[in-house]
């Protein structure tokens, strides 16, 4: 599977698992976003373009090629695109009243993954919502083999890193893919 989710790759042809796996997270987004939203990672900015529920969005992601990309294709008045780390997220505080962050939380390591949700509810406003899918491993945290996933948590793991920040209002766990809808604690 590709990592950059791409419309024009073959991985993720119409009808391939991984488009409607893609295209069934970013759906799912949808019913919950309002506002200002921050699609984090963006990677080339596809998924941040099917968020229409938004008046406007911000797509941040550290690869540079992928933000050019995502700023050729789906740059317009209420999406712009940024460079920047998860760790690091180049906003203001108490800015943002979306948080999209889908399949990227494995994308770092585990100690980067508690600074994500530190950064995440920094950026937030104090009424925000957050939506995440996150590949999560079984309790014997066997992993999926993935190069790119640095650390696929278990569900106790993200349910520890996200506790003292934020409140569960929604979590589905289907195939190993856990969705949360959140709100942070204040």
């Amino acid at each position: 599977m590709a990592e950059r989710a791409d419309p024009e790759c073959s991985g993720f042809k119409v009808g391939s698992q991984y488009r409607d796996n893609f295209i069934d997270r970013y759906t799912w987004a949808n019913n919950y976003i309002y506002g200002i939203v921050l699609d984090i990672p963006t990677g080339m900015g596809w998924g941040t373009s099917l968020l229409t529920n938004a008046d406007r969005i911000i797509g941040i992601d550290r690869d540079k090629e992928a933000i050019d990309k995502a700023i050729s294709l789906y740059s317009s008045s209420h999406i712009t695109f940024l460079r920047g780390l998860m760790q690091d997220i180049p906003i203001k505080d108490n800015s943002i009243d979306s948080i999209v962050c889908l399949e990227g939380y494995e994308h770092i390591c585990r100690d980067d993954q508690f600074i994500l949700i530190n950064e995440l509810f920094r950026v937030i406003k104090s009424k925000g919502t957050i939506v995440m899918s996150i590949p999560v491993s079984d309790r014997t945290g066997k992993q999926s083999g993935n190069e790119f996933h640095l650390h696929e948590p278990t569900m106790i793991e993200v349910d520890e890193s996200i506790k003292d920040k934020f409140i569960i209002q929604e979590r589905t766990v289907v195939n190993d893919n856990a969705k949360y809808r959140m709100c942070p604690r204040w």
